[in-house]
């Protein structure tokens, strides 16, 4: 599980590392730049990158960040009403799973509409790179003791917590061990399902960069290729083991009763820092509603 995810204020999402009205204004561009570090694109290829970001981001202020907004505004008046039940939780969990699904289809639309412009050479180091990303994580993971990987992981949930709390209190830091201490460990599984997924992605490729079949994607094999990626990119479940997805309602239960039992011992203190934390969230959200 990731546990970066795992925050209090968990309807983030997107905005989750957007600290600034720049930062999301600009997030085709520094998408791209991203992007660069695992294929090298063409003139033509960088241009039609561009237009699609741009299509992006246009599509996911005009029809998503009212969605995040009202999310905000509902968990700022459920603070009113304390303790926050699990189904409360359950709620603003599942709102959030929703927010992730449409942005991921939205993405998956573009990056298989793209997709068939690669060539071969660009297709392998693609895939190359994204292996060696998804080994350098599992290596890391493998470096450290199952106990120092959930030190790691409570150090990083309670930082979380102070962010957004101001405080955390013994019994809260109790609560929080308790989730991080019972939670299964999924990190192999992500890992072998992220080598399955890539396969799929790029035996996909295979007809389409075929040189001895023609120089240029033909449009049928351009469609079908579009078409094959996304419903891969759209439906990763696919390539999970029934462990890893067996883990999925378990450590989401461990995560709504974390948070409901947070919600029962926050102090008023607590409260009037959190609301503002999500006031904060909520003046970014307007303040990029509007490109500047």
């Amino acid at each position: 599980m990731k546990y970066k995810l795992i925050v209090l204020l968990l309807i983030i999402a997107f905005l989750q590392g957007c600290s600034s009205k720049f930062v999301y204004n600009n997030a085709d561009w520094l998408a791209q730049w991203y992007i660069d570090d695992y294929v090298d694109l063409t003139g033509d290829q960088n241009r039609n990158l561009d237009i699609e970001l741009k299509s992006v981001l246009k599509w996911h202020r005009e029809t998503q960040l009212l969605q995040y907004r009202q999310q905000l505004v509902d968990l700022s008046n459920d603070l009113d009403h304390l303790p926050m039940s699990e189904q409360t939780w359950l709620k603003h969990f599942n709102q959030i799973t929703d927010h992730w699904q449409r942005l991921r289809r939205e993405l998956s639309i573009r990056a298989a509409t793209l997709a068939p412009q690669l060539d071969q050479y660009q297709v392998n180091y693609l895939f190359a790179k994204l292996e060696d990303t998804s080994k350098e994580k599992l290596d890391d993971f493998n470096e450290k003791t199952i106990k120092e990987y959930r030190s790691d992981r409570l150090e990083g949930l309670l930082e979380t917590l102070e962010n957004y709390l101001g405080s955390v209190s013994k019994q809260q830091k109790s609560y929080a061990a308790i989730f991080v201490e019972q939670a299964i460990i999924t990190e192999q599984e992500w890992f072998d399902s992220n080598i399955k997924l890539q396969t799929a992605m790029k035996k996909s490729f295979v007809p389409s960069t075929n040189a001895e079949l023609t120089e240029e994607l033909t449009e049928e094999l351009s469609e079908t290729l579009t078409t094959e990626l996304f419903k891969i990119m759209d439906n990763p479940d696919q390539f999970k083991s029934d462990t890893l997805l067996d883990a999925y309602p378990h450590n989401r239960q461990l995560l709504l009763s974390m948070l409901q039992q947070i919600t029962t011992s926050l102090s008023e203190t607590q409260v009037t820092y959190f609301k503002g934390e999500i006031n904060d969230l909520i003046q970014l959200i307007d303040d990029v509603s509007l490109k500047s």
